[in-house]
């Protein structure tokens, strides 16, 4: 079993939770695990927009300043293409999920066919082609 693979399977019953087990959260898990870098720190820092967990303003301030793209691309670097992603990227995709008045979006890690995010009962795979963008981690 390699890296992706054992940090998979350490969350694949890990139900979704807001702060604790969502999306950002475990594309951020993915990052520091890989560089050692916790990509949120800057925003769980006082005043920044993770730093209250309270879901509406944060989605909020991710809004004003471009969406979720944008944000990532702040904090991880350039985006590509989600269709490039290759195994071990983040990723942002299309998952038909809403999160207050927010619907479709989730981050991930490429798999290499699918994308793994979290869903309401562990680990959820969704496919590659639902990507939208991707950031070498």
């Amino acid at each position: 079993m390699d890296e992706l693979d054992a940090f998979i399977h350490l969350r694949a019953g890990r139900a979704f939770a807001w702060w604790d087990a969502d999306c950002t959260i475990l594309a951020a898990e993915w990052v520091l695990q890989r560089t050692g870098a916790d990509p949120l720190a800057p925003l769980r820092a006082e005043g920044g927009m993770l730093a209250g967990r309270r879901l509406l303003p944060a989605l909020r301030k991710v809004r004003a300043r471009g969406g979720f793209a944008v944000v990532a691309s702040e904090l991880l670097g350039p985006a590509m293409p989600g269709l490039m992603a290759q195994r071990g990227d983040v990723v942002l995709v299309r998952s038909g999920q809403r999160a207050g008045r927010v619907r479709g979006l989730a981050f991930g890690v490429c798999t290499g066919a699918n994308i793994a995010a979290p869903g309401a009962h562990g680990i959820a795979f969704l496919p590659v082609t639902g990507a939208e963008a991707a950031w070498r981690v």
